[in-house]
């Protein structure tokens, strides 16, 4: 099943786009999207698409912050519904859970996920896609956008501890230093907005309670009219579990809050089980990982739920026909010679 977006997500992209000398409209075509997403911000798209036309915009002009330059131009009203509501939660942690629970109304390519740790609260940044690669545009989108809200919100005073991505650094921090800060880290564990527990707990001035019971009534009436995917929650607990090492069936069923056989029985009737999910998910990431050359491979199998690079490296041949290492060899090579990617 393709996963939607509103068309909001390309707010400002004829703009971005001729700034760094690409035809947005002929970047369209390639991305199979058609033009009018430009001017109807509610038109529901496929987020596959949106994810492959800013990686691929991002190539093709040069510039690695492509993502950034479009969540600098963003408000809070582009989330539409959704910012009625939010800015009427009472805190920044309550405006937080807010966007983990109803941002699929808004794009359900994005996932977001809030832990606390003691004194450090990690908001995690996920993208939910069908295809394999390294989607670090729409990471670093969703980052600067979630980000901005939270400063607008707070009036300007919500200041993280740092910004981590599990990708490689770019050649250049300009335009990541202007939309997120100097506190940023590359080749980390996960994607996160990383904050202290009690900047959440600032309360947004003049949130009115009546108001915000009434909105979430009318998203909740949307909530409960979208089809309940086991298949999609499913995926989201195992890429939490898998650097645990405990990613199992049960374990699965344990966080969605069900029996393994009333699970493996809803997964059935989408064709999938959660031994098929976990290897599909492990074998995204794993091409999300070693694209990273700052990476060593015992890294990679941690972070995958291995025990060993030896482990991973038998499971990867057996998934994609060759060894990590030549994996991770001949991406970087297609990355440098590679001209525009195909869209069959």
């Amino acid at each position: 099943m393709t996963t939607l977006t509103r068309s909001a997500s390309l707010t400002d992209y004829e703009h971005v786009a001729h700034s760094v000398g690409l035809d947005p409209f002929r970047m369209l075509r390639l991305a199979r999207l058609p033009p009018k997403v430009l001017i109807d911000p509610n038109m529901m798209i496929s987020a596959d698409s949106v994810g492959w036309l800013l990686e691929e915009s991002a190539r093709l002009s040069g510039h690695e912050a492509f993502g950034l330059l479009l969540a600098e131009t963003r408000s809070l009203g582009n989330l539409g519904m959704l910012a009625l509501a939010i800015r009427e939660e009472p805190t920044l942690r309550a405006a937080v859970q807010f966007f983990a629970r109803y941002m699929r109304l808004h794009n359900a390519g994005v996932q977001l996920r809030l832990d606390d740790a003691g004194d450090v609260a990690l908001l995690h940044i996920g993208v939910n896609t069908q295809g394999h690669g390294v989607w670090r545009q729409a990471v670093e989108m969703t980052t600067g956008i979630v980000l901005r809200t939270l400063r607008v919100l707070a009036h300007d005073t919500f200041r993280p501890a740092k910004i981590s991505f599990t990708h490689e650094r770019p050649a250049s921090l300009a335009v990541h230093r202007r939309v997120l800060g100097t506190a940023i880290e590359f080749s980390q564990e996960c994607n996160a907005i990383v904050c202290r527990s009690r900047d959440l707990d600032s309360p947004i001035p003049a949130a009115d309670p009546v108001l915000n019971r009434e909105m979430k009534r009318l998203l909740d009436m949307q909530l409960a009219s979208l089809r309940d995917e086991p298949t999609q929650r499913a995926r989201q607990i195992v890429r939490m579990l898998l650097p645990s090492g405990l990613c199992s069936v049960d374990r699965v069923a344990q966080h969605l809050g069900t029996h393994r056989r009333t699970l493996n029985r809803q997964l059935a009737a989408e064709g999938e089980n959660v031994t098929t999910i976990i290897n599909a998910v492990r074998a995204e990431l794993a091409e999300e990982y070693l694209a990273n050359s700052e990476r060593k491979l015992y890294e990679v199998a941690e972070l995958l739920g291995f025990s060993s690079a030896c482990e991973l490296s038998r499971w990867f041949r057996g998934q994609f026909g060759k060894t990590p290492s030549d994996w991770a060899a001949h991406y970087r090579e297609s990355k440098a010679t590679a001209g525009p990617i195909s869209r069959k």
